[in-house]
């Protein structure tokens, strides 16, 4: 089964084991989880709730600051099978490696390298023989994914290309 990267541990929080993580998911989805993977070790996850732009989650096994300790700065993993998501939905994660089709010139104009999140919107990164293009990850230049081709669907619009300078 295959872990994904869903956050990573910043910090103790009290004295009882909780953690500081920050999540990059949506929290939702860990409504449905059972486990999660820090630092390579599996733990039952018991509890998590909202502190401000962060979690705190509540690990069995890990009840006292000392124990949460060697945990600050480690990853958080979780299958991927196991997260909770509907039908349509997918991770960004899903899509990296897809080749990116162009509507507007009918061709592939690259590979998804990742999704940036920025403060005004997200942003798809592609890289190819075009060099480095990226693309707003909303309407209407996202125009849908096909998982069969494993291809994303976009639109970009005239001098958006680094070829049409």
């Amino acid at each position: 089964m295959a872990q994904i990267e869903i956050g990573k541990i910043l910090n103790t929080h009290g004295i009882r084991g909780e953690v500081k993580a920050e999540i990059y998911c949506d929290p939702a989805l860990l409504r449905g989880l059972k486990m999660l993977t820090v630092g390579g070790k599996a733990y039952p996850l018991k509890s998590f709730r909202r502190h401000g732009d962060f979690l705190l989650l509540t690990l069995a096994g890990v009840d006292t600051v000392e124990a949460a300790m060697p945990l600050k700065g480690r990853s958080v993993t979780a299958e991927r099978d196991a997260l909770p998501l509907k039908q349509g939905e997918y991770l960004f994660s899903d899509i990296y490696g897809f080749d990116v089709f162009d509507a507007r010139t009918q061709q592939v104009i690259g590979t998804l390298a990742e999704v940036l999140e920025r403060p005004a919107s997200m942003l798809y990164r592609v890289t190819g023989e075009l060099g480095e293009i990226l693309i707003p990850a909303a309407p209407p230049f996202y125009q849908g994914v096909n998982f069969e081709e494993k291809r994303l669907l976009v639109a970009t619009i005239e001098g958006m290309l680094p070829n049409e300078d």
